[in-house]
């Protein structure tokens, strides 16, 4: 079914998206949904006014369609028509039309930080089988913490780390060159420690090691704000 709905640029935008994660093959669209793990109503307003509800249904089957979601969402996305092409098409990021105003978030705001994902992922899907793949890179420990939103955002970052060609890491080492220590408190009063060490051994953890360079003191909602 359709979910371009006519008086909405973005309705063309939605329609990529449904064919990007439903056109899918099987494996790949668990794997999103996976990661994803969330539920996103985007309340697009048009030039006229007048909104219109897209869900992302990103926890369970993996589906897009027009209208509101049929179960609660986990979060909801509030911005216009043009907001959302701009955030699409990457003239505009999502921390900067946060804090202008122009996106207007309610939930689980550490969601908002994998929309982007999802939307190149299924932007970018590939029309036809892909060549044969190279060996894959070693996958990064897991640094998530339960409690914590910014957990997911901390394991991004370890496996863009892990992930990423010898020659980029080398060259983020030698820009940096620091140990960053970030204390995130969650919304019950924890704390808990992640590792950014952009000094010596590449990577991220939960366990303190030599001494940082630099400590963040922050609280788990504002590291999420920040991520958009």
């Amino acid at each position: 079914m359709s979910v371009n709905v006519p008086g909405f640029k973005s309705g063309a935008l939605f329609e990529q998206i449904k064919a990007g994660v439903e056109g899918a093959p099987a494996a790949e669209r668990a794997a999103m949904v996976k990661k994803v793990n969330g539920v996103f109503e985007m309340i697009i307003k048009n030039a006229e006014g007048k909104e219109q509800s897209w869900t992302l249904e990103l926890k369970k089957e993996g589906k897009v369609y027009a209208g509101k979601p049929e179960g609660k969402a986990d979060i909801v996305i509030n911005l216009t028509d043009d907001t959302f092409q701009d955030l699409a098409s990457g003239k505009l990021n999502g921390q900067k039309a946060f804090m202008s105003g122009k996106l207007k978030v309610k939930g689980n705001m550490m969601l908002a930080t994998r929309l982007d994902a999802v939307l190149k992922a299924a932007k970018n899907a590939p029309k036809a089988a892909p060549a044969a793949s190279p060996a894959a890179a070693p996958a990064a420990s897991s640094v998530e913490v339960p409690g914590f939103q910014s957990s997911a955002l901390f394991q991004q970052i370890a496996t863009g780390i892990a992930t990423a060609p010898p020659q980029q890491k080398e060259s983020v080492a030698k820009k940096a060159k620091a140990i960053f220590q970030f204390d995130v408190k969650n919304a019950e009063g924890k704390v808990q420690t992640w590792v950014l060490d952009l000094k010596s051994n590449l990577g991220v953890s939960t366990t303190v090691g030599p001494k940082p360079d630099i400590v963040i003191t922050i609280a788990d909602k504002v590291t999420c704000i920040i991520a958009l």
